[in-house]
Formats: C-alpha cells, structure tokens, sequence
C-alpha cells in the first residue's frame, strides 16, 4: 500500500478529509507521515517477519592479482601513487546501477549491489604482513593514481616490486538488517557473526598467507569503509562512486579468481516519504496494524487529544499484532511427516502430506 493511501486511511480515522496529494505546508498530513513511519519502525523491527526474507542477495569478489615492477612508479603525496603505465580496462556491465563502465581490474572494482575495500600488499615492505588499504582511486586519461593508507612509509615501502591488489571485503547495501545465509555453487562455506566493533584480522590473523579458489569462511558484522572511486577527466563510460560505511563481509581465503557467492537477508525497510512510496513484500494485515498504531499515536498526541479512544486502538493494535505474529510463528513441537496418499484413513486422499504431532527433543 502506498503512502498516501495509508495517509487516507489514517486521516479517515480521525474523521479528517481525505487529500489526492502530499504537500509538506499541509501539517496534519506530514505529522501523520511521521506517526506513520514511527509506527513502521516500531513494528517492522519489532519481530523477525518471515516476510521479510530475501534469497536475491549477491555478493563479487575480484580475483587477486600480483606482479613486480612498473606499476607504481613515484610518489605524488605522502601517501598516492601513480601508474607509469595505462592501467588495463575491461568491460563489465553493473547490475546494480544498470549502466555499462570501464572495469579498473588493479583496483578490484567489479560490483553488484555491493561496495569493495581494495588492498595493496607490497611484498617488498620492510614490514611484510602489512597490507595497505586503497583509499582512493582516481582515473585520468593515460594513468591510475591511487590513495593508499596514511601510515605508509613511502622511504621503505614503496609499492614498486613485488605487490598484490586484492579485495576480499565488502560493504553491504543499507537495505540489509540480517544475514541470514552464505551460499556458493560448488562449495560449503562455514558463516560466523563477528562483534561490530572488531576488525576481520582480530578472526583471521594474516590473512594475506592464504590465496584461494576455494572459499570457506564468510565473517559478517565489522563495520568497513569501501573504496571511493573517482574521475579527474570526464570519461562517460566510468562509474564514480563514493566511500561508504557499513556492515562488512568478508571471505577467507583471499580470492584468487573471481568469486561470486549468494546470500539471504533480511531486509531492512526505509521511510516512506514520497506519496507512491510503499514498505515492498509487507502483507495488507501488518500495514493496518502500523495504521492503527499511527492512529493511536494521532489520538495520544495533540493532534486529537482522546485518551480514551487512544486506549482502544491499543487494544486493536495489540490483538491484530497477536494475531499476525501467531500466524507467521511455527510450532516447534509439530514436524511435518511424509506419509502415504490417504495414511489411516485420515484427511483427504488428496493430500500428498500430513502433519503429526512429533515431541521435540529435550
């Protein structure tokens, strides 16, 4: 449903007039927007709604590459370098923006619905466990120029011998509030929930020993910041994108080709604010549960002081959220038993399945 029909039906409520449109000098309108979406928060986050779930989530991962020489050449700043050489281009199309960009595959930048942080490991450092994260990676016509970490020490860590690009994690999109499963086609991969405030190296110590095609460890829950990327001349085939911060994955061991993994979620609903602006995939029964709420919300505010008639929406909030949740909730006590068409002349020979009542294990 969408926002402006849930505004009528609020305002409808209180005995209001219903409005064709939102306006924002309209305040009844933009208080119950709020109520609204304060109700939304409230009983949207308040339970895990099987409703929510999404299977439709991808992650990319670039292949690591490596080489020796000629790559970084000299020092711009304290901490940027630039290419000597053209940086090789290839053609990806983005599904997540859904335009066509040139690929930069030194910085690991393919991406679908999802934000990488790139590395570089110069096996030449006098402090060879350290990997320096890429910042930065700015495109001009004929050269690559990358920002990398501040504690880089450019006298003994010049990244122009031995080095490796790699991109093991990413940061996921905003409309994620849980992962709920890792999948790859071919292999198992075992899933770990990792505290927000430690980084994936406090899990997985040196990574940068491990180099494979095979993956087997998916951490979630550090919060990351993505690689920017940016133009200084106007390519219209470039994709420009930001820095963000959020909730990271990432897999181990480092990937040494190409990986693509699915994963299920759940979603993470925004505000509604535009008038066609709809909560996608939540049933009708739960959007007049979160009505009733903005209502009793309207009813306890200044909006419509009636205490009393505020205590009966409760009640109808809370007996239509007892029925919603009783009806989305499994019985854990009762499996689901494969018998015979028509087992004991119970039910009808039509079911291809009956359900027994099974004591659970203690």
């Amino acid at each position: 449903m969408a926002l402006l029909q849930m505004v009528n039906s609020v305002r409808g409520k209180l005995r209001e007039e219903r409005v064709g449109s939102i306006s924002s000098t309209d305040l009844l309108t933009t208080e119950i927007i709020d109520l609204i979406n304060d109700a939304g928060s409230e009983i949207l986050e308040g339970d895990d709604w099987e409703f929510d779930v999404r299977h439709d989530g991808r992650l990319w991962f670039p292949a690591s590459q490596s080489g020796t020489g000629g790559v970084f050449t000299s020092a711009l700043l304290p901490n940027r370098y630039e290419s000597a050489n053209t940086p090789v281009i290839s053609t990806l199309l983005d599904t997540a923006a859904g335009e066509v960009f040139n690929d930069v595959d030194l910085a690991g930048w393919r991406m679908s619905g999802n934000r990488i942080r790139s590395r570089v490991f110069n096996g030449n450092s006098i402090y060879p466990n350290t990997s320096w994260i890429i910042t930065d990676v700015d495109r001009t016509t004929n050269q690559l120029d990358l920002t990398l970490g501040s504690n880089l020490n450019i006298d003994n860590d010049d990244p122009s011998g031995v080095w490796t690009t790699y991109g093991n994690e990413v940061v996921l999109p905003t409309t994620v509030k849980d992962v709920l499963s890792v999948r790859h086609e071919e292999e198992p991969i075992r899933l770990e929930f990792v505290n927000r405030s430690n980084q994936f190296d406090r899990w997985v110590p040196r990574s940068i020993d491990s180099f494979s095609t095979r993956p087997h460890l998916v951490m979630v829950g550090g919060t990351i910041t993505s690689t920017s990327r940016t133009a200084t001349v106007a390519w219209t085939t470039i994709s420009v994108e930001a820095a963000v911060t959020g909730t990271g994955l990432a897999v181990w061991p480092i990937p040494s080709s190409d990986l693509q993994l699915g994963y299920s979620y759940r979603v993470q609903h925004a505000d509604l604010v535009a008038a066609t602006d709809t909560w996608t995939g939540v049933p009708q029964n739960v959007i007049r549960i979160i009505e009733w709420r903005a209502y009793q919300g309207a009813l306890d505010s200044g909006i419509q002081n009636d205490p009393e008639a505020a205590q009966r929406a409760e009640r109808q909030v809370e007996k239509r959220l007892l029925r919603a949740q009783m009806g989305q909730s499994r019985q854990p006590n009762r499996r689901r038993v494969p018998t015979e068409f028509g087992y004991g002349d119970r039910g009808s020979s039509r079911r291809r399945w009956s359900s027994q009542s099974i004591s659970a294990p203690s």
